[in-house]
């Protein structure tokens, strides 16, 4: 009786514990690295008024590296959008620091491409715990970069490749 007993917590013990290592990985909920994300699942498309929106979450999941978009750094997600195009970004933070959303021209640019492309002071950038949106309309195709503007940021990886192309849908891809 006693062995069967024993046999049973065991088995009780190692699920608690298998679930417990896969809840540490999980990044939906925030709880550790696991796999980002399918990126294509914060882009929205409507081809009919040549609108997108896509959803920047900053500092997804909540790991030790907080210095991402959607759980993707260092350029490894890429926007591209068609000219002509109005895109809208939301941007919210759930890392633990400040950070923002701002399209730049280049890794060392501190100011958006032109006013408003940006969340509200870039340089200083959303608390944790909170969001706001912009949007613009790229007129000219070229390479940028979305980016946070606080001191640190970019430098840690907070950026992705922003294309501004010649027609086409807006696609949101990452490469690993």
């Amino acid at each position: 009786m006693r062995s069967g007993f024993m046999s049973i917590r065991s088995l009780l013990l190692a699920a608690t514990f298998g679930l417990l290592v896969t809840g540490a990985c999980d990044p939906v909920t925030g709880t550790g690295a696991g796999t980002p994300p399918d990126p294509r699942q914060y882009l929205k498309v409507d081809s009919a008024t040549q609108t997108a929106v896509v959803t920047l979450i900053a500092g997804y999941p909540a790991t030790d590296y907080q210095f991402n978009y959607d759980g993707y750094g260092n350029g490894t997600l890429m926007l591209k959008v068609p000219v002509g195009w109005q895109v809208t970004v939301q941007c919210a933070n759930h890392s633990t620091v400040p950070n923002s959303c701002a399209v730049v021209s280049s890794a060392t640019a501190t100011e958006p491409v032109q006013p408003g492309w940006s969340t509200p002071d870039p340089q200083r950038g959303l608390d944790p715990g909170q969001s706001a949106s912009f949007a613009f309309n790229p007129t000219a195709a070229g390479a940028y970069r979305i980016a946070s503007l606080v001191r640190g940021s970019e430098a840690s990886g907070m950026w992705l490749d922003l294309e501004v192309v010649q027609g086409g849908k807006p696609t949101l891809t990452a490469s690993q």
